[in-house]
């Protein structure tokens, strides 16, 4: 579906939920997740596709869950670019079920975020921020590599 019209759906989808400024995609982001998508049979494990494609809808609980105790500190490189008051459209958030007969509505439930769940784990490191929304190696390379490498040296 996402690779229809070559990709049309990627690009929007990026320019709705993962940016803050669609011009930062560029003219190479839509061809680099197609590209990717259809590499080696379409198993790619190219990890921007693998978001769009909902690949990490899994989650990560166990792999967490087997650091709590560890001492094993993880840190976050986060963007500042919160322009956007539009909330994405997420698999994250879910609404609960309601008593249509009693003429309720359905609530929003906010799930907790890994960075929620790394926090109350104990494992939660620093923040580090840069220009950008969510794709922040794409929108923001440099700042993105100086964090990464702070990080790396640390």
């Amino acid at each position: 579906y996402a690779l229809r019209k070559d990709g049309k759906f990627i690009q929007t989808f990026s320019e709705r939920n993962l940016v803050g400024d669609p011009a930062s995609l560029g003219n190479h982001w839509t061809p680099n997740c197609v590209s990717a998508a259809r590499h080696l049979g379409g198993k790619s494990k190219y990890s921007t596709f693998a978001f769009l494609a909902g690949a990490l809808q899994d989650g990560c609980k166990d792999s967490l869950n087997s650091l709590k105790g560890t001492g094993v500190q993880i840190d976050f490189i986060r963007g500042t670019d919160r322009k956007q008051t539009r909330r994405p459209k997420s698999y994250f958030w879910k609404r609960k079920s309601s008593d249509k007969s009693a003429g309720a509505e359905a609530e929003l439930v906010k799930q907790e975020t890994v960075e929620e769940y790394i926090e109350r784990n104990g494992n939660r490191g620093g923040t580090s921020m840069i220009g950008g929304r969510i794709s922040l190696a794409w929108e923001d390379p440099k700042g993105y590599a100086r964090e990464l490498i702070k990080l790396i040296n640390y």
